[in-house]
């Protein structure tokens, strides 16, 4: 399964669009070809870090499936001019390292980030494994994907989309965060004072609520 995701930013002159413009896309996106499952959502700002105002994340079959949506008729006509003048950060990605279980409502966080580009490659790999250590430490993570990007857009690149979902966000402020696992393992690849340190400190965190789980793709 390939994943496009996508966060849109209005100009502060705009922000009082962005229902109107939810709406738009959901109905849109509705009718896109090759698309398996899509989930809109206004980003919730109390958590958010260097995030903007909405969130698409749409699961295709394939990578030429996300290609072909965004150069179908339908993204042309309706998506185009719904999305305009936004500023885009995006990022596709394959489900390549991932475990999700059916759900009912929660939140949705992904934490995008990039490892500086003459990081030796040894610790990147740490910097994964460790991160992966997390959903064994963290029950209240019910599913979970840690991905390379394929591409990404935006003003900076995206190298890792690390997602995760949770009944409530007090997964995420709590046990997720207080985690020693996260506090003392993973967090010195962010952190500049350790010598593991390899992530560039723009980070975006994004989170909104879901109904059910949307990391499997509308299965």
């Amino acid at each position: 399964m390939f994943v496009s995701l996508r966060m849109f930013t209005l100009p502060e002159d705009r922000v009082h669009e962005q229902e109107t413009i939810i709406t738009a896309l959901r109905g849109a996106a509705a009718r896109l070809p090759g698309a398996l499952s899509s989930w809109i959502s206004p980003i919730c700002s109390a958590a958010a870090i260097n995030a903007g105002h909405i969130i698409w994340r749409m699961c295709h079959a394939s990578e030429t499936d996300a290609q072909a949506a965004t150069a179908s008729t339908q993204w042309l006509e309706s998506i185009a001019p719904a999305i305009e003048g936004l500023a885009l950060t995006g990022a596709g990605y394959r489900m390549s390292r991932s475990n999700v279980s059916p759900a009912g409502p929660g939140i949705w966080r992904a934490l995008l980030f990039s490892c500086f580009a003459q990081s030796d490659p040894a610790t990147v790999r740490e910097l994964e494994e460790k991160t992966l250590l997390l959903p064994k430490y963290v029950p209240e993570i019910r599913s979970w994907g840690l991905n390379r990007t394929a591409w990404s857009e935006g003003a900076r690149r995206i190298e890792y989309v690390w997602e995760q979902e949770y009944d409530s966000i007090d997964g995420l402020t709590g046990p997720y965060m207080d985690t020693p696992v996260h506090w003392g393992i993973v967090d010195a690849h962010f952190d500049a004072d350790c010598p593991e340190y390899v992530v560039d400190p723009h980070l975006i965190q994004m989170v909104g609520e879901i109904d059910r789980t949307i990391m499997d793709g509308g299965q």
